[in-house]
C-alpha cells in the first residue's frame, strides 16, 4: 500500500519552515537533489524513485527534523523506513564501532587542544623574532596616523584568531569569516573543524545543541537546544 505522501510531505514542510530551514539546507544535509526534496514535500510520486527508496529518504528527513514520532503517527512503520541497502548485521556492527570511537574521542580532543596551543605558541615566537616594522603588512582595519615630529609605527605582528568547532550531534554550519569569506560544513558526531580569522566569525548553526565552540583556547558560551537553528557572532 502506497504511503500518504502528500500528508507526510506537508508535515515535513511545516516543520522545516518552523525551524527556519530552506530546501537547499535539506538538500545539502541529506545529499539529495532539490527536486527530490520538493517532490517529497508536494507528495508527487511521479517525480520520485521506487517507494522503497522514498521510505529511506523519509526516515532521514524525519530524523533531521526530529520528527520520527510524528511520521510514525502517519502510518509509516519503523521497519518500512529502513534503507534497503543496509543489512541489519551491518547496522549492529556500525553501532559497535561508534561505541569504540567514543572511547577515544575525548582523549583525542584533549591531545588536539594541546597540539593547537603548542603550534600557536611556536608560530607567535617565530613571527616575533623574524618580523620588522618594514616587513609587517599593515592590516586594512588598522589606521596609523602620524603628527609632526612623530614617526608612525605599525603593530609588531597580526595575531590570528582560531575557532575550533567540535560536533557531538549531526548538524550543518555556515560561517562568514571577517565578513567576506563564506564556508559551509555538514558535520557528524566526533567531527572537528578549525577556522582562522583576523577579526571575527559569523556562524549560522543548524543544531545549536550539537556543537561546542572554542576561541583561542577559551570555550565560547553557546546557549541552544538540540534541533534549534541559531546565529552566533564570535570575535
Amino acid at each position: 500500500m502506497l504511503l500518504d505522501l502528500q500528508k507526510i510531505g506537508e508535515t515535513l514542510r511545516e516543520k522545516r519552515e518552523e525551524k527556519g530551514l530552506t530546501i537547499v539546507n535539506i538538500s545539502d544535509s541529506l545529499c539529495l537533489r532539490k527536486s527530490l526534496v520538493q517532490a517529497i514535500e508536494k507528495g508527487d510520486w511521479s517525480a520520485l524513485p521506487h517507494e522503497v527508496y522514498v521510505r529511506g529518504y523519509l526516515k532521514e528527513y524525519a530524523h533531521l527534523l526530529d520528527l520520527e514520532d510524528d511520521i510514525l503517527g502517519l502510518d509509516l512503520p519503523v521497519e518500512d523506513l529502513a534503507t534497503p541497502e543496509v543489512p541489519a548485521k551491518k547496522e549492529v556492527a556500525k553501532s559497535e564501532r561508534r561505541v569504540g570511537k567514543k572511547a577515544i574521542f575525548y582523549p583525542l580532543i584533549f591531545v588536539l587542544i594541546i597540539a593547537f596551543f603548542v603550534l600557536n605558541q611556536i608560530y607567535k615566537e617565530r613571527s616575533a623574532s623574524k618580523a620588522t616594522p618594514r616587513e609587517v603588512a599593515q592590516p586594512a582595519s588598522v589606521n596609523v596616523r602620524s603628527t609632526p615630529g612623530e614617526q608612525s609605527t605599525l603593530p609588531e605582528f597580526v595575531e590570528v584568531k582560531k575557532l575550533m568547532v567540535t560536533c557531538h550531534e549531526r548538524t550543518w554550519v555556515s560561517v562568514v569569516i571577517d565578513g567576506t569569506e563564506k564556508k559551509e560544513f555538514m558535520l557528524n558526531p566526533e567531527d572537528i573543524i578549525i577556522l582562522n580569522a583576523k577579526d571575527n566569525f559569523d556562524l549560522l548553526i543548524g543544531n545549536a545543541g550539537g556543537v561546542k565552540l572554542n576561541l583561542n583556547g577559551k570555550e565560547v558560551e553557546l546557549t541552544g537546544q538540540s534541533g534549534e537553528v541559531k546565529r552566533v557572532k564570535v570575535s
